[in-house]
């Protein structure tokens, strides 16, 4: 609220002395206060503050604390005065803002103080949750976003457009997806962040898993979850395999393997059905070393050469066959083959596999 002030001019006391009585000027009061920023205001980059004057003012200084953050001079009455602040000179956080004013004896006021909130960094922005995590249904997305002054994000999807622009809770983070309109599967998230400071940042391209009709399933390893190179690695079969059960009318599959990628190993990741990739029907592999490899697989991706492998009595015209025989088309497999095994013999890595399956929708 802006403060106004009447000019008082001087005031004229009586004082008696041993002589008589003789006419002693009383100095006239000056006041200071903040006029702008309220309590509260965001304060960033260069700022100006608004100083409301009264009486014979002839120099204001603003603080931060207490140190002099600017001056200014007034060579006239005046009944405010705008000084500049670069809030860049302290810390983000609450800042407490005092005027200091002086007449032309150097006889001081002081203002009452104003607490601002100073916000010159973007926001950090990340998800509340891990990478190729599952979310279904309607509702929060929890978030995980620093930073105090935390206004409005928006969030799109590669596939979904965007699915949400508004304004959050800076104290618990979130945005609301009704997950149920969109396809199950990953998603790519793009989220941007901006503050009530004006700052944006941006985490893109953040992997998630819809999935409504589907789960995930935890992976029996065998021998264990690791890869390891023995001495008679030519002689010895010495892969890894994991695999989950199947069951009927799963549409798609997401497998991901992950594993050390400062380990430097080179592998190789197959998924099918079966026990492997030599006692089973392999449907795709990858390969790499950065420490991940993600495949997402519909029935409708497999080629023709592969479907036709796939017995009468369990092919199914768009979900994955599945039957109660372990060693045919009862469990989905992932096969590990490291690729340089002459590089790691006697070492081992551990490794992760995480099986996604998403069953076909029911129609609309």
């Amino acid at each position: 609220m802006r403060r106004e002030w009447l000019w008082t001019g001087v005031v004229f006391g009586l004082s008696v002395g041993c002589g008589g009585e003789e006419a002693t000027p009383t100095p006239e009061e000056i006041h200071c206060a903040i006029l702008s920023p309220g309590a509260a205001a965001v304060a960033c980059g260069r700022m100006s503050v608004q100083i409301g004057l009264d009486g014979p003012v002839a120099r204001v200084e603003l603080l931060a604390g207490e140190a002099v953050v600017a001056t200014a001079d007034v060579p006239e009455p005046m009944r405010s005065v705008t000084v500049e602040w670069d809030t860049t000179a302290v810390e983000d956080g609450a800042a407490t803002l005092t005027t200091q004013a002086f007449d032309p004896e150097e006889r001081e006021a002081r203002s009452e103080a104003v607490t601002v909130v100073v916000d010159n960094t973007a926001p950090v922005v990340a998800m509340g949750m891990d990478r190729y995590a599952l979310i279904r249904g309607i509702g929060p997305v929890a978030l995980a976003i620093e930073d105090a002054t935390l206004a409005t994000v928006r969030v799109a999807s590669d596939l979904a457009g965007v699915v949400y622009d508004g304004p959050v809770d800076p104290a618990a983070p979130a945005f609301h997806w009704d997950t149920t309109t969109v396809e199950d599967r990953i998603h790519r998230l793009t989220v941007t962040a901006t503050d009530a400071a004006g700052h944006s940042a941006t985490l893109r391209d953040f992997p998630v898993i819809v999935a409504n009709h589907g789960e995930e399933y935890a992976a029996t390893y065998d021998p264990s979850a690791q890869v390891y190179v023995p001495e008679d690695y030519r002689t010895v079969d010495f892969h890894t395999r994991g695999s989950v059960p199947t069951h009927p009318g799963v549409f798609r599959i997401i497998s991901r393997l992950t594993w050390d990628p400062a380990a430097g190993w080179m592998l190789q990741y197959t998924l099918g059905e079966g026990l492997c990739p030599h006692r089973g029907i392999p449907f795709v592999t990858q390969e790499g070393d950065a420490g991940e490899i993600v495949i997402e697989l519909s029935y409708d991706m497999l080629p023709s050469t592969t479907v036709r492998l796939f017995p009468d009595e369990v092919r199914r015209p768009t979900t994955f066959p599945s039957n109660d025989d372990p060693a045919t088309f009862g469990t989905f497999f992932g096969h590990v083959a490291p690729l340089e095994p002459a590089d790691h013999v006697g070492q081992r890595v551990p490794i992760r596999m995480q099986f996604v399956l998403i069953d076909e929708p029911p129609p609309a």
